[in-house]
C-alpha cells in the first residue's frame, strides 16, 4: 500500500479544493444527494422494503496494511420476512478494496462491524446514505455524542437507510481507528486499505447511459457487470461485480485489466480514496456526465469523491490518471471487449431483486 505523509499546508489546500470540486461536479437537480452526504442527522425511514443484514470484520494485512472482510450478507423482505443468504458471492477473505455493498433506494443497511485485530477501534463512515448521528462512524471528538467504533471486546453496529434521492455510488471507509498510541484520531485508516463503496440503485431500476453514442435510460437490471475503481493516490485498486455470475464479486487488484462481451451495458464507479487530485481518462471511449446529457472523456475526481458512468462496451481502452507523474508511475489499466454477449443479458436467471 502507497501511503505519503503531506505536510499541513498541503491537507488544508486540499480540504479547500475538495469542496470546489465536489460543489462544482454534481448537477443542481442531485441537491438531495449533497444534503444526504452532508447531513448525517437526518432521521431515518420507517417503511423500508429491504434490511440489509451485514456482518463485517476488521483484520490485519501484510505490509501494515489493514482491510474489512464479510462474515455473513442476508437480504431480508421486510413485508413477507423472506431471508435470502448472499454471503457465496463475496469472497472469505480479507481484502482491499472491502466488500461492495449493493442496495436499492427504499433499503436498509444494518452492519455489525467485529474487531478480529484484537486493538484499536475501527469504524465505518458512509456517504450517500442517511443515518442517524449514532451511526455516524466518528470519535465523540467529532460528532459529540458517542465514540463509533468496534472495540476488540464488543462489535458495533452501525444503520444506513437508502432513501429517495440517495441514489449513487458512494465511498464508506474508517474514521476512527487512528494511529496513535490513545489509538484515536479523526483522520481514520482508509488510505491503507480501510475502505469500498456502497452502492444505491434508484427505485424506478433506471440509469442513464450512452449507447453507440445516444444518451438513453437503460435498467438496472441490464447491466452486465459493475467495476469498481478506486483511485489511490498513486494506484487503482478494482472490484468487479459479475451478474452473469449471480452477482460474483471478484477483487481485482492494483492497476487491474476490466472485460466485457461486446455490447454489453456495464457501469463504472469511481472512487477516490488517498489526498490527491487525479484526472481518470479513457482512450476511445466517452460518457455522459451524470446528470447531464453532456458527452466527457475525462473527469476531475478529488479526495472521496465520485464518479459514475455506464455505457455499452463495444471499444477496447485503457484508462488512466491523466497527469504526468502518475502516470509514468504506471497508474493505468485496460478495458477490454471480448465476443458478443448477444441475449445473455437479458436471459440472465439471477434475482436481481436481492441487490
Amino acid at each position: 500500500m502507497y501511503v505519503y505523509n503531506l505536510i499541513k499546508l498541503k491537507s488544508i489546500v486540499t480540504a479547500l479544493a475538495v469542496g470546489l470540486i465536489v460543489a462544482n461536479s454534481i448537477p443542481t437537480n442531485s441537491a438531495a444527494n449533497v444534503f444526504a452526504q452532508s447531513n448525517p442527522k437526518i432521521e431515518q425511514e420507517n417503511h423500508h422494503v429491504r434490511s440489509h443484514e451485514i456482518e463485517i470484520g476488521v483484520d490485519e494485512l501484510s505490509d501494515d496494511r489493514i482491510a474489512y472482510n464479510l462474515n455473513s450478507y442476508l437480504v431480508r423482505d421486510v413485508a413477507s420476512n423472506e431471508t435470502i443468504d448472499i454471503t457465496s458471492n463475496y469472497t472469505n477473505e480479507t481484502t482491499i478494496p472491502g466488500p461492495t455493498i449493493i442496495v436499492n433506494e427504499g433499503d436498509e443497511v444494518i452492519i455489525t462491524l467485529v474487531n478480529e485485530m484484537g486493538w484499536g477501534f475501527p469504524g465505518v463512515h458512509t456517504h450517500g446514505a442517511h443515518y442517524k448521528i449514532t451511526s455516524d462512524g466518528t470519535l465523540k471528538e467529532l460528532n459529540k455524542v458517542s465514540d463509533q467504533a468496534a472495540s476488540p471486546t464488543k462489535p458495533f453496529t452501525f444503520e444506513w437507510d437508502a432513501a429517495n434521492g440517495t441514489a449513487g455510488s458512494w465511498p464508506f471507509h474508517d474514521h476512527t481507528i487512528g494511529r496513535n498510541v490513545l489509538g484515536k484520531s479523526m483522520d481514520g485508516l482508509e488510505t491503507v486499505g480501510l475502505f469500498s463503496s456502497i452502492i444505491i440503485n434508484p427505485s424506478d431500476g433506471k440509469v442513464n447511459a450512452l449507447i453507440n453514442g445516444v444518451p438513453k435510460q437503460v435498467n438496472v437490471s441490464d447491466i452486465y457487470k459493475d467495476y469498481i475503481l478506486y483511485v489511490n493516490d498513486d494506484v487503482f485498486w478494482g472490484t468487479e461485480i459479475d451478474y452473469s455470475k449471480g452477482g460474483k464479486h471478484t477483487q481485482l487488484g492494483t492497476n487491474p485489466t476490466l472485460t466485457a462481451p461486446s455490447n454489453s451495458i456495464v457501469r463504472f464507479n469511481i472512487q477516490s480514496i488517498g489526498n490527491e487530485f487525479h484526472n481518470f481518462t479513457m482512450d476511445n471511449i466517452e460518457w455522459l456526465s451524470p446528470g447531464t446529457n453532456k458527452v466527457i472523456k475525462s473527469h476531475v475526481i478529488g479526495p472521496l469523491a465520485n464518479h459514475v458512468f455506464t455505457i455499452e462496451a463495444n471499444k477496447n481502452s485503457s484508462y488512466y490518471d491523466n497527469s504526468t507523474i502518475n502516470l509514468l508511475g504506471g497508474m493505468k489499466g485496460n478495458f477490454v471487449v471480448t465476443n458478443s454477449v448477444g441475449e445473455q443479458a437479458t436471459e440472465n436467471s439471477i434475482n436481481r431483486e436481492a441487490f
